[in-house]
């Protein structure tokens, strides 16, 4: 009985752990964390998982996503490589924080009727802040937490201006680039579909 229950657990965690937020049909690659089993965002290695599906399915024009965000650096990643495959973007339901930076490297980028796309400012956790700084402290040579907070403000600025640069590299007017911080780090701003077809965001 218990050789089957451990074999039980080991089927789960292996299933689990193999769960892919990616399938492909045909010329057409779809990128869902919402709806997949044991994936909530946007996470490493995912970016590893798109070039291997690319290098595989030579074919693919358009991805499909739909996702909520997470973290930004897998998210920029893949947006270089949606970039470097010349593939269309696509949304039916949300793209949101992060995902935008992959919606936007599409050459032609679309919305269906009824879906969104979820914009907001940047944000790091005290939690997380806090444990950055005693973990990196040393290497950085902080020696006190002023120190640290100097180089953040400074680090802070660099990031707002690659995601600027980002922006307008893709075509987005500046205007809008500026009003992608209308909304708080712990809101969302979803703009009506004309403002995104007007500000740049989606090409037709």
């Amino acid at each position: 009985m218990l050789k089957v229950f451990l074999s039980t657990i080991l089927l789960i965690t292996a299933s689990m752990a193999s769960a892919s937020p990616f399938t492909v049909d045909g010329d057409t690659i779809y990128y869902d964390t919402e709806n997949t089993e044991g994936v909530d965002e946007i996470d490493y290695g995912h970016e590893k998982e798109l070039l291997n599906l690319l290098k595989k399915h030579e074919g693919i024009k358009t991805i499909v996503l739909n996702s909520s965000g997470g973290f930004m650096e897998p998210a920029q990643d893949m947006s270089s490589l949606i970039i470097d495959a010349n593939l269309n973007t696509y949304v039916e339901f949300e793209c949101s924080s992060s995902c935008v930076d992959m919606f936007l490297g599409g050459r032609n980028r679309t919305l269906a009727l009824g879906g969104k796309l979820g914009f907001h400012k940047s944000y790091w956790d005290a939690d997380s802040i806090k444990e950055y700084y005693e973990s990196e402290k040393e290497d950085q040579e902080w020696s006190n937490p002023f120190e640290f907070a100097s180089w953040l403000y400074e680090d802070t600025q660099v990031d707002v201006f690659k995601a600027f640069e980002y922006l307008l590299e893709r075509d987005v007017l500046p205007r809008f680039a500026i009003e992608t911080l209308k909304a708080g780090s712990d809101g969302m701003w979803y703009p009506r579909r004309k403002e995104l077809l007007n500000g740049g965001v989606l090409t037709e």
